[in-house]
């Protein structure tokens, strides 16, 4: 079973050298050490510029494993999830997310929420939880 403790990150704005993928990555900095990097590591949180928000009007975004050739993918928490079951409910939320930028994240489903699964996130070669601010598979 793997844990990844979460860390909280930045946008700095500037952009790393475009990779073998074509990618021109932006560059991160921690928000602990002030680490910069252009390839987020797996339980990294940031504070998206668009999408889905939360209650506190941000897009919370974790980075999580995923199979395939970049090894990770991004959970947009407050997003819907694949398997909603209130799909025409803008008030809910299929990822329960407590707290905000520079806090202890907790996903679960204790609030206003769907019944799809149970506050877990699936993707190929990943299937887990964040829980206090620990990424960890099931």
């Amino acid at each position: 079973m793997s844990e990844y403790r979460c860390t909280w990150w930045e946008d700095t704005g500037r952009h790393a050298p475009t990779d073998e993928y074509g990618i021109s990555r932006c560059i991160y900095r921690s928000l602990d050490t002030g680490e910069e990097t252009g390839q987020l590591p797996i339980g990294a949180l940031f504070s998206a510029g668009s999408g889905p928000k939360g209650p506190d009007g941000l897009s919370i975004v974790c980075v999580i494993p995923r199979e395939g050739p970049r090894g990770r993918t991004w959970w947009h928490i407050d997003s819907r999830c694949s398997n909603c079951t209130k799909p025409d409910d803008n008030e809910h939320r299929c990822w329960v997310r407590h707290g905000t930028v520079g806090e202890t994240i907790h996903v679960d489903k204790n609030g206003n929420t769907c019944a799809a699964g149970a506050g877990s996130i699936a993707v190929p070669g990943f299937h887990g939880f964040l829980h206090h601010g620990v990424l960890k598979d099931c």
